[in-house]
């Protein structure tokens, strides 16, 4: 059984509609499409503006986890330059361009995206960005995420630009769906669909939605499972005491933000020897989270990763060459050990600190799934240096603190939205 939420500019309410099949209602996402690709790009890209300031404004959308991030991504001036960095111009979108040889970007086709459940506000980064080139969009969204979907969109189908253009104009060509991932059917029909598949999730999802039949021209653009880190060299820890606590602050919010839940979440701080101890900086730390604790408290903690957080701080507490930083409650944790190693996430606003003699100490560790880091780094050859190691390692983002929830263009490695469009060329004389 498939629940709808949205279909073809169609809202659902609370009591969503259920169909035992997607295609019967495939022509009006058809009819939906037509109308997306007939709509300049600079009246989208002006919609996005709009919509990015409805959503800071709406009381609702606002107090949701991630919106700013959405609403700054949206802006004009930053889209603008996401398409330069994907198309070079944007008028590949629009028209053929070139002389006797000529190249344009058309959609796709249907985009069917599976979306995580981690971060309520991820399924609109791959939709917006494969609605602004020109494609029809399907997005299967967990069910705990369906309010949230419902609220961020809703708004959207509210926004009216100058034009006449609307949000609801655009959401005819899309579709939010939910069936559960264990029907083979319903996952089948959705992938058959698909002239693009988006899969954001754990490496058993991806495994079983790359698995599926598809259409031998489908495109797949994969965000599985991945780990983020931090680092901060000997001249970032001895700073002022001011912009190290303006460094520290900004960490302590990439921390707390999806409760670590997120594949860009920090779960270790590396600090080189050579300026402030680890005890002093987790102290640092310590005071930060606090502050947050109090302005953003922990909502239906997860009672098997609790159980993690207390094992864990007693392990560092009996340990002689461990030590925690932590309140009696269960807010935030900070594990302080001298282990050179990367650590299973434990989330939940629990973060490892550990002490090296050099970020290239690092270095090995490094993987292909590690996907951001974070970095504090003073000097910039010192800097390049690092990132130019860890990126040959297979790291795809190396960003200041408090950037590493920005979604940016690559992402994972891919500059997402040239792959959701095909290359045609057009030749003819003078």
């Amino acid at each position: 059984m498939i629940e709808i939420v949205l279909f073809a500019g169609e809202f659902s309410e609370c009591g969503c509609t259920n169909v035992e099949s997607i295609k019967p209602l495939m022509p009006a996402l058809e009819q939906g499409i037509d109308v997306l690709r007939g709509v300049k790009k600079s009246d989208i890209l002006d919609l996005f503006q709009q919509y990015s300031e409805d959503l800071i404004k709406d009381e609702a959308a606002a107090t949701i986890e991630g919106v700013a991030f959405i609403a700054n991504w949206l802006r004009k001036s930053n889209f603008n330059q996401l398409v330069e960095k994907n198309f070079h111009t944007i008028e590949y979108l629009e028209a053929f361009v070139g002389d006797k040889k000529r190249l344009k970007a058309q959609p796709r086709g249907i985009v069917c995206h599976w979306i995580a459940g981690n971060v309520p506000t991820l399924g609109l980064f791959s939709l917006f960005q494969s609605m602004f080139v020109g494609n029809g969009n399907i997005l299967r969204v967990p069910q705990k995420n369906h309010d949230i979907m419902r609220a961020l969109l809703n708004v959207f189908s509210r926004t009216i630009i100058s034009s006449g253009l609307s949000g609801a104009d655009l959401l005819k060509s899309v579709g939010v769906i939910y069936f559960d991932k264990a029907d083979a059917r319903a996952n089948e029909e959705l992938s058959e669909l698909a002239d693009a598949r988006i899969v954001w999730g754990g490496e058993e999802a991806v495994k079983a939605i790359t698995g599926l039949p598809r259409r031998s021209h489908c495109e797949d653009l994969v965000f599985g499972p991945k780990y983020s880190f931090v680092v901060m060299d000997a001249d970032a820890a001895g700073r002022s005491s001011g912009d190290f606590t303006r460094a520290i602050r900004f960490l302590a919010s990439d921390v707390i933000l999806f409760d670590q839940a997120a594949c860009t979440s920090p779960h270790v701080l590396f600090v080189e020897k050579g300026g402030r101890s680890v005890q002093e900086i987790g102290e640092v730390l310590a005071e930060e989270f606090r502050k947050l604790a109090k302005r953003f408290p922990k909502v239906g903690v997860d009672q098997y990763i609790m159980t993690r957080i207390i094992n864990a701080r007693a392990e560092h507490a009996l340990d002689p060459s461990s030590s925690v930083i932590c309140p009696k409650e269960n807010d935030w944790t900070i594990l302080i050990d001298d282990k050179l190693q990367l650590e299973e996430p434990i989330e939940s606003r629990t973060i490892f600190l550990k002490e090296v003699d050099s970020l290239q100490d690092i270095i090995p560790l490094i993987t292909r799934k590690v996907q951001t880091i974070g970095c504090s780094v003073d000097e910039k050859e010192k800097l390049i240096a690092f990132a130019d190691a860890a990126t040959l390692h297979g790291v795809a983002r190396c960003v200041e603190f408090g950037q590493m929830h920005l979604y940016d263009n690559p992402w994972d490695g891919m500059l997402v939205m040239s792959r959701l469009v095909s290359w045609v060329t057009l030749y003819y004389g003078d």
